[in-house]
């Protein structure tokens, strides 16, 4: 199940720097239930959003392998802050392998830190 243009949706990709500038849906399902009158966005909807966005800049499917490192810093609210960016520092395709290494952001605000490893999906 793809999140983008439901959960979230793209406002601008930055092909230069591996960059996107996400906004979030406040009205979506999953935050009426994570949680009601106070919505944060769920750990595995970021990595989802994460992979996501890395599939468009490589333009081909993922599927997750391994989350070798992700740290949840502050909470991503979509009420507090509907737009954050996905920056990727670190995006490299080898023999199959995707390595994923960078930060959702808004401004100085860091609400999570990843590293995960992708592997391509030849299953749509």
């Amino acid at each position: 199940m793809k999140l983008t243009n439901d959960m979230f949706t793209i406002a601008r990709l930055d092909e230069a720097r591996h960059a996107a500038d996400i906004r979030l849906n406040a009205d979506h399902l999953i935050y009426r239930a994570h949680f009601p009158g106070q919505p944060i966005t769920p750990g595995v909807c970021i990595i989802k959003i994460i992979l996501e966005l890395a599939e468009r800049f490589l333009t081909t499917p993922l599927r997750l392998q391994q989350v070798k490192n992700l740290k949840f810093i502050q909470p991503l609210s979509p009420v507090r802050h509907p737009e954050a960016t996905v920056l990727f520092d670190h995006l490299d395709l080898t023999d199959g392998t995707v390595k994923l290494r960078g930060s959702v952001i808004h401004g100085e605000i860091v609400f999570t830190k990843f590293s995960l490893i992708a592997r391509l999906d030849a299953i749509v």
